[in-house]
């Protein structure tokens, strides 16, 4: 299908970076608001007067773009400039051109965990992504064996968690990015099921009835949605991610409908989000990783 200028809305950040915090949040979102609500059905984010682009975030910008797609029925082209080629060596420019996982662009640098899509039915796939790709990625050789096998584990159950709890057939998209100058690797998973307060605020009997609430009531204890008869204990994955963080200087963020909470050197900060995301996003941020 071809379109005109006539026939496009043009879509640009309202800030010259989109990083991992409230803010490059905020700017995914208000990309989406714009263009879910454009009469317009050719979208193009032009990305052309950003500085950066923190690559993990690929996968809540293909998340959302996939909404777009499903949902809104738009056609969404993203205009990228030469000096952010991580979105060419991570696979979002496979992925947006219908290659999907398969990417054609070398990571010479080596700094991408890519960008690669989960129907909710795939775990083997997900579990070699994450023992292959996450794991052995060069930016984690500092991790002791050990300690990336209880990881994968806990990554494994937030998986899983999105299949138990999915009310959609949308697949989970994941990637990453090594920063060797600052040993810093960010990490992203998003879906685009139904986030944490529905779930929750049944569970609890309407007791829960935020987005805030649902995030932190998850994080608490042995709190858990799984009905133990069928899966058994459950309700670690995401704490035992925080506990790791909150031991090795590491951020945890979930974003889920208006809510970003933040969890950082043993506290929360919160974040109210002018856009709802209907679904979950969950960053993590490793420091103090091997400098090269």
């Amino acid at each position: 299908m071809e379109f005109s200028q006539q026939q496009e809305v043009r879509i640009k950040p309202g800030s010259n970076s989109i990083e991992t915090n409230s803010i490059g949040i905020a700017e995914i979102l208000s990309f989406y608001k714009k263009a879910s609500s454009s009469p317009l059905s050719k979208v193009v984010y032009d990305l052309n007067g950003l500085t950066l682009f923190d690559g993990n975030l690929s996968a809540f910008l293909l998340a959302i773009i996939h909404r777009l797609k499903s949902l809104h029925r738009k056609y969404v082209f993203v205009e990228i400039p030469s000096h952010i080629n991580v979105l060419f060596r991570n696979g979002l420019v496979a992925h947006l051109a219908g290659a999907g996982n398969n990417n054609k662009y070398e990571d010479d640098r080596k700094s991408t965990i890519p960008l690669k899509s989960f129907d909710l039915n795939e775990d083997e796939n997900f579990s070699n992504y994450l023992q292959v790709d996450f794991f052995g990625h060069r930016g984690m050789d500092d991790i002791s064996h050990s300690t990336k096998k209880n990881l994968r584990t806990q990554f494994i159950e937030v998986f899983n968690n999105v299949q138990i709890h999915s009310n959609a057939q949308h697949p989970m998209f994941a990637c990453g990015q090594y920063f060797p100058q600052q040993g810093i690797l960010k990490f992203t998973m998003a879906d685009l099921n139904d986030g944490f307060l529905r779930k929750i605020q049944i569970n609890t009997n309407g007791e829960i009835t935020t987005d805030k609430g649902a995030i932190e009531w998850s994080l608490l204890s042995n709190n858990t949605t799984k009905d133990f008869t069928i899966y058994g204990p459950g309700g670690t994955g995401l704490k035992d991610l925080k506990k790791y963080c909150e031991t090795n200087d590491g951020s945890l963020q979930i974003i889920s409908g208006i809510n970003m909470s933040t969890f950082v050197k043993g506290r929360i900060v919160n974040n109210r989000l002018e856009s709802n995301y209907q679904g979950a996003v969950v960053n993590l941020i490793f420091r103090n990783l091997n400098r090269n």
